[in-house]
C-alpha cells in the first residue's frame, strides 16, 4: 500500500508541476500563493489555508511529547486534569514555535533546511530501512533491491533539498546585507 500510494502521489505531483510550468511559465513564484491576485477572496482563503495547515501538523507532531508528559503525571490526577495539562503543553509548544517563526529572521529557511532532510527520512528512508530490518529473513531479492533503491533515492532527495534550502538561505542573507554580486 505504501509503495502504491507513494508512487501515485509522486506521479500526480510531478505531473501537476510540469503542467503548471507549461501553462504559466517561469514567471510563477515557487510558492503559488505569491503569484495569485492579492485582491481576490480566493487568494485570502488559500493564504489562510497555507498558514493553518502547518499549524495542524505541529499539533500532531507534538502529540507524542504531550502523551509522554501525561504518562509521567501522578496517578492521583483525574483524567480531565491530565487531558488539560496535555493540551496546554501542546498549545504552549505551538505558541513557542509561532513566536520563533515571527521573531527570528529567515526562520522559514531554517525550517526548510531541516525539514527537507527530516521529512525525507520520516517519509521514505526510515520506512524502507525498517521494512528491511523487520523482514530481513523473508524478504525477496527484488523487494530488497526496490527498498535499497528507494533509500538511495531518499538520500538523493534529502541531499538536494537540503542543498537547495542552504543556497536559498545564503542568497537571502547576502541580499539582506547587500553583498551579493550580480
Amino acid at each position: 500500500v505504501s509503495i502504491v500510494s507513494f508512487t501515485l502521489v509522486t506521479a500526480l505531483n510531478t505531473a501537476l508541476g510540469f503542467m503548471g510550468t507549461k501553462l504559466f511559465g517561469p514567471g510563477v513564484n515557487s510558492q503559488i500563493t505569491l503569484s495569485m491576485p492579492q485582491h481576490l477572496v480566493v487568494t485570502k482563503i488559500a493564504l489562510w489555508a497555507t498558514v493553518l495547515t502547518p499549524m495542524t501538523k505541529y499539533a500532531l507532531e507534538f502529540a507524542p511529547l504531550a502523551i509522554q508528559l501525561e504518562n509521567h503525571l501522578p496517578i492521583s490526577l483525574s483524567a480531565r486534569s491530565k487531558m488539560m495539562i496535555r493540551s496546554s503543553v501542546g498549545s504552549l509548544l505551538l505558541i513557542i514555535i509561532l513566536t520563533l517563526a515571527l521573531s527570528l529572521p529567515y526562520f522559514q529557511y531554517v525550517l526548510s533546511l531541516t525539514g527537507s532532510l527530516v521529512s525525507i527520512c520520516i517519509c521514505l528512508i526510515f520506512p524502507c530501512a525498517f521494512y528491511i530490518k523487520i523482514s530481513w529473513p523473508h524478504i525477496s531479492q527484488r523487494l530488497l533491491i526496490l527498498n535499497v533503491t528507494l533509500i538511495g533515492f531518499g538520500f538523493l532527495l534529502g541531499f538536494s533539498g537540503t542543498t537547495f534550502s542552504l543556497k536559498s538561505l545564503i542568497h537571502t542573507l547576502q541580499d539582506a546585507h547587500g553583498t551579493r554580486r550580480h
